[in-house]
């Protein structure tokens, strides 16, 4: 795609999470032209990726919401005095000061000049962490379909789940699934979980969930078209956790 450079706007806003919705809604609902950039496939930030069915106490006016229900609404809200939202993979590689303008360039190509910009990022773009050796891994069309997000908990119910991560977000969800899912395991390549209270932590262990510490996934192997293991290795050992 070719370079495009698009009237000045009154406000860019990079990062389309809760705080980027918010923000787009009040600076137009005060007459403001506002571009809203989001480099994910979806709105909502790390609410939708993390947290889509948790309930949430702490948001002004909802007793008590789901991150996905409260994330709708909030588009709802953006939608209403129509910002224009660019996302699905775009995201901003470069951003300099002309004059008293801001020009900001993206991956794909576009130059947008603003006279205030946003940055509503967060702790950045959330990237799936895969193995080193990923790209050289078979099954390219399995690969192309393991989830980044943990979307609908009841895709995963009577299923073999297996997660991967080093935080308390792994710990949570493999919690949040237990009951749910026939079985439940928890690959962390590290040897602890980070910004883990203690209380999940003795609940993890408490509960019937398998925890391998210090490994890696080193292949997937599939049948026909259904994965039956996933091949993990530490420290020479190679184990195989059979998969649904």
């Amino acid at each position: 795609m070719g370079k495009r450079v698009e009237e000045c706007v009154d406000l860019i806003i990079i990062g389309g999470g809760t705080t980027g919705l918010f923000a787009a809604y009040y600076a137009t609902m005060r007459e403001m032209k506002v571009m809203l950039i989001e480099a994910q496939e979806q709105l909502g930030g790390k609410v939708m990726q993390f947290l889509p069915e948790k309930i949430i106490y702490d948001v002004g006016g909802f007793p008590d919401i789901s991150g996905e229900a409260l994330v709708e609404n909030m588009i709802e809200q953006a939608k209403r005095h129509q910002p224009e939202v660019v996302m699905g993979g775009d995201f901003v590689e470069k951003l300099t000061k002309v004059n008293h303008l801001f020009q900001l360039e993206t991956a794909k190509g576009h130059i947008v000049t603003a006279k205030t910009v946003l940055i509503a990022t967060g702790s950045g773009t959330f990237h799936t962490k895969r193995p080193s050796e990923w790209p050289n891994l078979p099954h390219s069309v399995f690969k192309e379909s393991v989830p980044t997000t943990l979307m609908h908990k009841a895709n995963y119910e009577g299923k073999k789940v297996v997660i991967s991560s080093n935080s308390k977000v792994g710990v949570g969800w493999a919690l949040f699934l237990e009951g749910l899912a026939k079985e439940v395991t928890l690959i962390n390549p590290a040897d602890k979980f980070l910004q883990v209270k203690d209380e999940d932590i003795d609940s993890l262990y408490k509960s019937k969930v398998k925890v391998y510490y210090q490994v890696e996934m080193t292949d997937f192997i599939v049948e026909g078209q259904e994965l039956t293991h996933i091949e993990i290795k530490e420290k020479g050992a190679t184990y195989c956790d059979g998969g649904e």
